[in-house]
């Protein structure tokens, strides 16, 4: 790889584009050719050198000779207006492929790059590289690689891996021979970083530094956040499991709550159930009986209606009529008889003997009637009929007396009725008001207020065990420790004070006292801002920064007399740090204390709430338990239900007794048997006196018949006509003969007509007895409704209560309708239900309520938690990466150093004597001290965070070569010199210019830029410079800025700066070979 060419436009003096092509000849001993640019002072030469460092990434604004960045853009002059834009692009020739890509990777050199994917890196497939810096005048500024934008690191990567740099030998300017070896060790230190190759390996590992700290601070932070948020993560959890625990309760709260009401309701419903089908069975038994009741009330009101309608009045009326017809007959045929006597005797064949004969016989048919009349007469109907009016009388008073027997015993009823619902009535009343209060007795409200004063007394001992004031003093005491340290600390900081006065009195006069007194204020004040730092591991960082920073400001500053005053001082520092450690420690241990105070004063608060809420519920079941002995008195309730006991019992027993006494269906019967008696006795006695009046008709008609025959005697002389008289008498015995069959018929029809009515009565008596019956049953089905109906009441009373019961616990009837219990249930009855229910119901108000966001919350700070948990876990993992990488890059560091140092140091040895003609020089390194202050801070780190942070700065501060520096001994010969100051002009540039020749032959750079080295030399001293040059130009391409004619004689291509009158800079080129050429 070699330059190829450079372009520079708006750089500097280069306001127009300019290009330089570098010599690539390449002669027959493989040396390429020499570029020298040539110019006056003034004319803007350097710039070029300037510009090539500018696009190799320098940084530094004093290494290219300016203030401020803009200063590089070319700034105008009286004929041209400044540029707004930089631009400078270095053409660099890749056929070797010697440059890789610019990827960054964190191994080292043994280890095959790789890019973000894994894959292996291969060289550029580029035969040219373009590197391309521009800078704006407002600050913006671009990288490019072969026209792609990069990072400036990328391309210090590259091409630190070609060993060419902004900072090293690649680009060496005017006074950096000179001031190289007036440098600090520790600064030469820097510049044989990248002379041995290990930069590449130095950037990478300052890479993995700043990640390492970036880790470190993130780290730092993730654990402050972690130390934030656990506590509250601790408070968030706790909340959380209440929570659960609150869910859970109410979860079983839920499914108790609808299985137990449930039970109830299916309970209620049930019996109401059975209590409503059983009173509509018994309404339509007592519809029917009432409905058969009337049936036959009409029947037997019909029966009453035909029997007093149709009697045997009429037959007896027509029966009579025609006994009367027949009795006239009979009398008609007398008289026909008597007539044709009268007419016979009239006519003398009726002789007195046959009317005396006649007269007799009917004087004796006159004595039997009468004698039969006077029998009649003499019959005891009238006295039977007496005794059975008599004894239907009594029946009468009797039956009369059972009626009032039967309508006292209704009544009877009716109260006992009215009894049983005013029991019920007192049942349900009590009943309702023991469920109204959600309990069944006054002895489960002096249970739960027992139960509500145990927990009292248990939230009062939490409320004492929580001793707020003995934390109050706690903190008071750690308030006054931590005044006692502030105070401790001041007077540390005045003693502080007066050493510095002391200090300052004795210091040496080259130390400026501004100095020490700048330094010891900063210590001061930095402590002062170090008491406003909670964080204990930052404040530890913090100190010990300043501590260590002060002792080395003071060790600068002051000689060895004031040690004593120093170690003192130091003394005060230790103490003053550890005052400030304690102080910090208490500030902790107060936090931590009035963290804990004020939870305990949130968790006394809560208890308190809950302590008022406890007596709150106490004052309400003592409340209860005297309203509920003012509304209702359970014994007194009980007592008068005993008292209508007892007179239903007694109501009762007078019922059964009445009913015993008025069994009225026998008297009922006894009663109609009299009356049929009695009927019987009037018709036998109507047919006595029918007969006794037939009688008495035909003893009349008998004692007419006697005086019309003693009529016919006296007057015998009567003429008749006798066919006429016996055919009206064969007319009138026929007429007779009809009548007698009619009376017989009639007779018949009157035992048919009285043989029905006694059918009827037969009827009605049976009618009255179903009645009696059915009027008895009745009774019962009345009875047994009104209980039922009283029954029906009451469970429609349960079920409201329950109903609203399952209201204010906000549950839903329809859920509770289809609850359904599973196979796994826990089988508890009815009152272990309700006793569960209610423990839960107290657990929950002991949790009290908590706010839904909290597991919201809780949620959110433990996914934080985690990922921050997480994120530790990665930066463990990276931070443990980094710190391998960064021991394999110190290793390989400290090999490749120890031998690329070792070959610089001979070679350097060897061109000091060309150039000197003799003498020696060497180089040497100056090996680091173990800072013992490191291991002092390592006793003292108490924390991961001060260790992993002092391990970083003691890899800043310390590289990984464990050199304080680089040191240059050279003796010209003749001469005993100990250090190189001692040297004079020439003799220190030309030992700088072995030194870098020496490292230039043992890690030759692709190309090194010359800027006026050789022009502290002389003749002689400049050829040999040159033929140095020359030697080494097999491996290195050389481009040198110079006056030396030794230099110019060598170049291929000659490139002449000068400045026009509008101070832009311009090139004249010359190739060297192409005139050589032509001469030849």
């Amino acid at each position: 790889m070699y330059l190829e060419k450079l372009e520079i436009q708006g750089f500097k003096s280069f306001a127009n584009k300019n290009k330089l092509v570098f010599s690539n000849t390449i002669d027959k001993n493989g040396h390429r050719g020499l570029t020298a640019i040539v110019g006056p002072n003034g004319s803007g030469k350097s710039n070029i050198a300037d510009a090539v460092r500018w696009v190799l990434g320098e940084q530094s604004l004093k290494t290219l000779r300016g203030k401020k960045s803009e200063d590089v853009i070319f700034n105008g002059s009286d004929q041209k207006s400044r540029l707004s834009m930089a631009e400078v692009s270095l053409f660099l020739n890749n056929a070797d492929r010697q440059l890789t890509p610019p990827v960054v990777t964190e191994v080292d050199s043994d280890t095959p790059e790789t890019d973000a994917s894994g894959h292996s890196l291969s060289p550029f497939d580029y035969d040219e590289i373009v590197i391309t810096r521009r800078l704006y005048r407002n600050g913006d500024s671009e990288y490019l690689l072969n026209g792609s934008r990069v990072r400036l690191a990328d391309i210090q990567i590259m091409l630190a891996k070609a060993n060419v740099g902004q900072r090293t030998y690649s680009v060496i300017g005017q006074g950096m021979v000179e001031n190289f070896l007036n440098t600090g060790a520790a600064e030469r230190k820097d510049f044989f970083d990248e002379a041995t190759g290990v930069k590449q390996f130095q950037i990478k590992r300052d890479s993995a530094l700043n990640k390492l700290e970036n880790s470190y601070e993130n780290m730092q932070q993730v654990e402050m956040l972690l130390t934030e948020i656990r506590p509250r993560l601790k408070i968030l959890t706790r909340q959380v499991d209440k929570l659960k625990k609150r869910g859970a309760l109410e979860e079983e709260l839920f499914a108790r709550q609808h299985k137990y009401y449930h039970s109830l309701w299916q309970d209620i419903n049930e019996k109401l159930s059975g209590t409503t089908s059983r009173l509509n069975l018994l309404e339509k038994d007592k519809k029917a009986k009432e409905e058969e009741l009337a049936g036959v009330n009409a029947e037997l009101e019909k029966i009453k209606s035909e029997s007093d309608n149709e009697n045997g009045a009429p037959i007896q009326e027509k029966l009579r009529a025609v006994q009367n017809e027949r009795n006239e007959i009979v009398r008609a045929i007398a008289r026909l008889n008597a007539e044709l006597e009268l007419q016979l005797e009239a006519q003398g064949q009726f002789d007195a003997a046959w009317l005396n004969n006649k007269h007799e016989e009917l004087k004796n048919e006159e004595q039997r009637l009468q004698s039969e009349i006077n029998t009649l007469s003499k019959t005891g109907d009238a006295t039977k009929e007496s005794a059975l009016r008599a004894e239907l009388q009594q029946l009468g008073v009797e039956i009369s007396r059972r009626d009032e027997i039967k309508r006292k015993s209704e009544l009877k009823q009716e109260e006992k009725n009215q009894l049983l619902k005013r029991l019920a009535r007192l049942d349900a009343v009590l009943e309702a008001n023991l469920e109204a209060q959600g309990q069944f007795d006054v002895a489960w409200l002096n249970n739960k207020h027992d139960e509500l004063s145990r927990a009292l007394d248990g939230i009062n001992q939490e409320i004492a065990k929580i001793d707020v004031d003995t934390l109050r003093g706690e903190i008071s005491g750690l308030d006054s420790q931590r005044v006692q340290l502030d105070s401790l600390i001041a007077r540390g900081n005045s003693e502080l004070q007066n050493i510095n006065r002391e200090i300052k009195a004795s210091a040496k006069p080259a130390a400026s006292r501004d100095e020490i007194n700048l330094s010891i204020e900063n210590f001061l004040s930095r402590l002062d801002a170090i008491k406003s730092e909670q964080n204990l591991d930052r404040i530890k960082t913090l100190i010990e920064e300043a501590k260590q920073e002060f002792q080395k400001q003071i060790r600068t500053l002051i000689d060895g007399e004031n040690e004593a005053k120093l170690e003192k001082a130091r003394n005060l520092q230790e103490e003053i740090i550890k005052h400030n450690e304690d102080r910090q420690a208490l500030i902790a241990e107060i936090n931590d204390l009035r963290l804990d105070l004020s939870t305990k004063q949130e968790r006394r608060r809560l208890l308190e709430a809950q302590q008022i809420q406890a007596t709150r519920e106490i004052k309400e079941i003592k409340d209860n338990i005297a309203r509920s002995e003012v509304k209702f008195d359970a014994d007194k309730i009980n007592s008068e239900k005993e008292i209508i006991s007892k007179q239903l019992s007694t109501l009762e027993e007078e019922i059964r007794d009445a009913l015993s006494e008025s069994q009225t269906a026998n008297l009922y019967t006894d009663r109609q048997r009299l009356v049929n008696e009695i009927n019987e006795c009037r018709v036998a006695a109507a047919s006595k006196q029918d007969k006794q009046r037939h009688l008495d008709e035909k003893l009349r008609q008998l004692g007419k018949e006697i005086k019309d025959i003693q009529e016919k005697i006296a007057k015998s002389q009567v003429k008749f006509d006798a066919d006429k008289i016996n055919s009206d008498k064969a007319a009138l015995n026929k007429r007779l003969a009809e009548i007698d069959s009619q009376i017989s018929s009639w007779q018949s029809e009157l035992q048919a007509e009285n043989d029905r009515k006694d059918e009827e009565k037969r009827r009605l008596f049976a009618f009255q007895s179903q009645i009696q019956n059915l009027q008895s049953g009745l009774n019962i089905i009345s009875n047994e409704l009104n209980a039922l109906k009283v029954e029906a009441a009451r469970q429609e009373t349960r079920l409201e209560d329950l109903e609203n019961n399952i209201h204010d616990d906000e549950l839903e009837l329809s859920l509770i309708k289809e609850y359904a219990v599973s196979a796994e249930d826990d089988g508890l009855d009815d009152d272990r239900l309700r006793k569960r229910i209610n423990e839960l119901k107290s657990q929950l108000e002991m949790i009290g309520g908590i706010d839904p966001e909290t597991e919201k919350e809780y949620t959110e700070t433990n996914e934080r938690y985690n990922f921050l948990e997480k994120q530790t876990a990665d930066l463990d993992t990276a931070i443990e990466s980094l710190e391998k990488i960064i021991a394999e890059l110190d290793i390989n560091i400290k090999e490749r150093f120890e031998k690329e140092f070792k070959i610089i140091s001979e070679k350097f040895s060897e061109y000091f004597k060309i150039l000197f003609n003799g003498g020696s020089a060497k180089i040497y390194k100056l090996e680091t001290i173990e800072n013992e202050e490191g291991a002092s801070t390592e006793a003292t780190s108490t924390t991961p965070e001060d260790d992993r942070f002092k391990r970083l700065k003691r890899l800043r501060k310390h590289s990984s070569l464990g050199l304080a520096g680089i040191e240059i001994q050279a003796t010209p010969p003749g001469k005993k010199i100990q250090t190189i100051s001692m040297l004079s002009g020439g003799e220190r540039a030309l030992t700088a210019i072995a030194l870098i020749c020496a490292i230039i032959s043992a890690n030759p750079s692709p190309f090194v830029v010359l800027d006026e080295v050789d022009a502290a030399l002389d003749e002689a001293n400049s050829e040999r410079l040159a033929q140095i040059l020359d030697d080494l130009s097999s491996k290195t391409q050389f481009v040198t800025i110079t006056h030396n004619r030794a230099s110019m004689k060598r170049a291929s291509i000659i490139y002449g700066v000068t400045m026009k009158a509008d101070g832009v800079s311009q090139l004249l080129s010359i190739r060297l070979d192409d005139i050589n050429a032509f001469r030849s």
